[in-house]
């Protein structure tokens, strides 16, 4: 199940983001795209932009935490996800297989926030509008089945090695359309529901980043609880 969220982040954060995130958006390695987005909210004190994941986090977080029964909630990860200039498409996965053993009774899910306006030329992302649901149904997020999943990690470049087998991605792949989203706009989907990206067919990259919330309690791994970034 997924949900467009009615937050949205500011102009003036997302400015600021991707004044930060200048030498990794103009990197020309993907793979250094996929290194330093996932640690662009991780290091130092002063160093790990916790300032603009406070405020991205204040801009979503009110919308949908009376939604979830979170006794702890905590931020799981939060990345950006940046698409090279060429850059191919995302095959299509759900999230569940990557966390299973991390979150065993399932309770992370993703909100996917564009920097930028998403469009299908870009690499923006791609949902089945059948599994959209209101944002009050989000209390029924990560009730879903698992698919068969394989994995390889040859030839890989767009770090996610771990997919829907191609014939069946095919097949499902006809009910896939892109969400149309203006920068700061944001969705929410849960660890079940499968999604993709499509190529990045322009110059330039594609600029979007997510927060991964869950229930924290009797896990240690959390990227930060959501207390913590409310006291900031």
């Amino acid at each position: 199940m997924w949900s467009r969220l009615r937050s949205r982040v500011s102009d003036e954060v997302i400015s600021t983001l991707v004044k930060r995130a200048a030498a990794v958006i103009n990197a020309p390695d993907q793979q250094v795209f996929i290194k330093s987005g996932k640690d662009f909210f991780i290091g130092e004190p002063g160093q790990d932009n916790r300032d603009l994941l406070t405020a991205i986090h204040g801009s979503v977080w009110p919308e949908i935490q009376d939604l979830v029964s979170y006794q702890s909630p905590v931020v799981d990860h939060a990345i950006l996800l940046i698409k090279g200039p060429g850059g191919s498409a995302t095959n299509l996965h759900q999230d569940r297989p990557y966390w299973e053993s991390r979150d065993p009774v399932p309770t992370i899910f993703s909100v996917w926030i564009a920097l930028e306006a998403m469009t299908s030329e870009k690499g923006g992302l791609m949902l089945a509008q059948e599994n959209e649901v209101p944002v009050a149904e989000i209390s029924r997020f990560n009730a879903g089945t698992m698919m068969v999943h394989e994995s390889f990690y040859q030839n890989l470049d767009d770090g996610f090695p771990i997919t829907i087998p191609d014939q069946v991605a095919k097949d499902m792949g006809i009910n896939m359309e892109l969400v149309g989203m203006e920068a700061g706009e944001a969705v929410a989907f849960d660890s079940f529901e499968p999604h993709m990206a499509a190529p990045n067919a322009t110059g330039s990259p594609r600029l979007a980043m997510k927060i991964a919330y869950s229930e924290g309690a009797d896990k240690n791994y959390p990227m930060c609880s959501t207390d913590e970034l409310e006291s900031d």
